[in-house]
């Protein structure tokens, strides 16, 4: 059974598809009900997989807790945490203050902690599990205007090797996925960021971003969804410690 947070648009829904696609049993998280019910029915009526919507806020211990004990109970053990949360907001150096680190902190860093937490000591118990962390080629290739998001970023790849180390001797595999610039809602808010920072247009950002990439374009949230089902499959039985960028080239260091 897998468990998908953040996933009523963008990647996390995607995600969720290729794995409901691939045959897995579905649960999928978010904070609103309207948004995540038509994601859950879509995904069921394309592949005739079980989806389950569940609302819930990964910033918020006894919701994190309480999605837990609500998939357990309706649906069995978790077998694959998908952990995809929001990205944070962010602006030039001198204009964040600490709150706005801290939103960041938490918004990100701890969401996926917590919600890590939430089932990595059952994976222990049980003998096995995967937990794939969405994480961001921001925390290899830093941008000005993605300040918050490099450095939480990083501490989530960091999560990511600590845990697979962990988890090694009872079988639970730890690996991150690192989307580049990939076309979603989130792209198009760095975007402006981006403009405004440097005083150009959105059009003029997106161009300069576009042409980082090798490939010369933006992904696909499904070609990260399609990374993430592998790593959740039979396939993928010798792979923990990995972070994996799904970027179009970006990432060029060896």
């Amino acid at each position: 059974m897998t468990l998908v947070t953040a996933a009523s648009r963008g990647i996390g829904a995607a995600a969720a598809y290729e794995l409901a696609a691939e045959g897995a049993r579905v649960v999928i998280s978010a904070r609103n009900m309207d948004t995540l019910k038509p994601v859950a029915e879509g995904i069921a009526s394309n592949t005739g997989a079980s989806v389950m919507p569940i609302v819930a806020d990964n910033t918020d211990p006894a919701s994190v807790q309480m999605l837990v004990e609500e998939t357990e109970a309706n649906v069995g053990p978790i077998d694959v945490l998908v952990n995809n949360s929001l990205g944070p907001s962010t602006a030039r150096f001198g204009e964040l203050g600490d709150e706005d680190w801290q939103q960041a902190i938490d918004i990100k860093l701890m969401a996926q902690i917590r919600q890590a937490r939430s089932v990595f000591d059952k994976m222990v118990s049980r003998g096995g599990g995967r937990i794939i962390n969405i994480v961001g080629t921001h925390a290899r290739f830093a941008h000005a205007f993605a300040i918050t998001a490099g450095i939480v970023n990083s501490a989530l790849l960091s999560l990511t090797k600590s845990l697979a180390e962990e988890g090694a001797p009872a079988n639970v595999l730890v690996n991150a996925v690192n989307p580049g610039p990939i076309d979603t809602e989130r792209m198009r808010y760095m975007c402006e960021v981006k403009a405004k920072i440097e005083g150009i247009s959105v059009e003029e950002a997106r161009a300069e971003l576009v042409s980082e990439t090798l490939l010369k374009r933006f992904g696909e949230p499904r070609e990260v969804g399609a990374l993430v089902a592998f790593l959740a499959s039979s396939r993928a039985t010798f792979m923990t410690g990995s972070c994996i960028e799904v970027d179009g080239g970006l990432i060029r260091v060896i």
